[in-house]
């Protein structure tokens, strides 16, 4: 017995010290089982964005482990969801993935039929039931988990006594808000099966401590400060250049940073180039601006201030909106990272948000679905059509993201360290790595069943 077992069993919450996490919260025989059965079915998921599911009739279907649940637009201005199962002999409706039913749902056993709004509409030789007392149409209809949506994101939770969405995300949801991710449309979708836990890849995000030996292609980070900080279930990180950072000029070469618009142009072209997301075409357009405005020695007292004019004109320019409760105060407010608890990060700026999903394989916990969606602003009429790409594991995701890249090879030499005799736990930094510690005491709290 480990000792997390051995904790669960004596009905005992073992402390995790503010730098420490035990090995036995990522490695050991009870940790997959216990959040399969304690952490999944209580939280708010991710399941799809709704611009997914435009028409009435059109619906995805979100897995994970067993289950697999069915979003669909019932209504013109109504998602419902449903638990994928006939109520007759426990037929799975329609196949997991996307697609589109005029009138319902047909289970292809018995024919069966289920209306949009979960009602069953036929049962092929009703009559028979005539003196079954149970079989009502209530009894009949289909199974519905709670459903949500927030920031143009449909969430779903199978616990029927769970939190409202809002209230699971307080308090990030009122810093995000201003935001207005429901305007936001896909620029690109990547799913990587990658050959992880869940928690690995979660981790390898949530905080900007790595960001000097992992991500230094572009920009030297090793100047950057990244604090870390608690928000009731959720974390997050931010972060602070404690000088001027070098960096890689078109030709080649590493020089300092010589003004303030000078970095924030290059932290920018890097994402830009190499991350594919967060900062638009019209985004390096102001950044342009900004550094013919602010040449080296001029008073940047009014840098940021600028920086939204200008971001907002380039916006605004190419007919996309900017939204109206966006200002310094609100943009400051998330810092770099949030973290919702207990696998999704958002990453948000002015022009877009790259936006991470983990969730556990189904049968393999050293595997996991990785999903990364990049959004953008557009004008209307503008939105790219976009196609989830699947790469079964890291090297097949290779070329697609340079940036990303750096991160993968941590986390598969993380996994493989982790399990090694001479590593007893984390021994986390104990201010640029609060998240850490943070997510696995919330954990904690869920796989003792302790009230939240």
């Amino acid at each position: 017995m480990n000792e997390l077992s051995k904790t669960r069993t004596e009905g005992a919450r073992e402390e995790i010290r503010k730098d420490w996490v035990p090995k036995d919260r990522w490695i050991g025989e009870d940790i997959a089982r216990l959040e399969r059965e304690r952490l999944w079915p209580r939280i708010w998921h991710i399941a799809c964005r709704e611009e997914e599911i435009p028409h009435v009739g059109d619906y995805v279907t979100y897995e994970i482990f067993e289950e697999s649940i069915i979003i669909v637009r019932s209504a013109p201005e109504t998602i419902s969801a449903y638990y994928n199962v006939c109520q007759h002999r426990g037929r799975q409706l329609v196949n997991p993935g996307k697609g589109f039913s005029k009138g319902g749902f047909l289970c292809r056993f018995h024919g069966w039929k289920f209306d949009l709004d979960g009602s069953n509409s036929f049962v092929f030789h009703e009559e028979q039931w005539a003196d079954c007392p149970a079989f009502t149409k209530e009894s009949l209809a289909l199974k519905k988990p709670k459903i949500d949506t927030f920031g143009g994101w449909v969430w779903v939770n199978m616990d029927p006594d769970a939190v409202p969405l809002r209230e699971w995300l307080e308090p990030v949801a009122d810093w995000l808000d201003p935001f207005e991710f429901q305007d936001l449309r896909r620029a690109w979708h990547e799913t990587i099966i990658a050959p992880v836990n869940w928690k690995v890849v979660m981790e390898a995000f949530h905080e900007g401590y790595h960001s000097g030996a992992t991500h230094n292609s572009w920009v030297d980070y090793y100047t950057m400060l990244s604090p870390t900080h608690a928000y009731g279930k959720h974390c997050g990180f931010t972060t602070q250049f404690l000088e001027m950072p070098r960096m890689k000029r078109e030709d080649g070469k590493w020089t300092p940073a010589v003004s303030g618009a000078d970095m924030l142009y290059y932290q920018s072209k890097e994402l830009h180039d190499e991350l594919l997301a967060q900062v638009s075409d019209s985004g390096m357009r102001a950044l342009e601006r900004l550094r013919e405005e602010f040449p080296p020695g001029s008073d940047e007292s009014t840098l940021f201030p600028r920086f939204i004019e200008l971001s907002k004109e380039e916006m605004e320019a190419e007919g996309a909106r900017w939204p109206e409760k966006l200002d310094m105060e609100a943009m400051l407010k998330p810092g770099i990272s949030i973290h919702i608890f207990p696998n999704t990060i958002v990453l948000p700026t002015p022009d877009a948000v790259l936006w991470y999903r983990m969730r556990p394989h189904p049968t393999d916990a050293e595997s996991c679905i990785f999903d990364i969606w990049s959004l953008n602003r557009y004008a209307p009429g503008k939105e790219p059509l976009v196609e989830q790409h699947v790469s079964e594991g890291f090297a097949a995701a290779k070329g697609r993201n340079p940036f990303l890249e750096q991160d993968f090879g941590n986390m598969e030499a993380v996994q493989k360290g982790m399990r090694s005799r001479g590593w007893e736990g984390a021994r986390t930094n104990p201010l640029e790595e609060v998240t850490t510690n943070h997510f696995h005491r919330v954990l904690d709290q869920f796989l003792a069943m302790d009230p939240l």
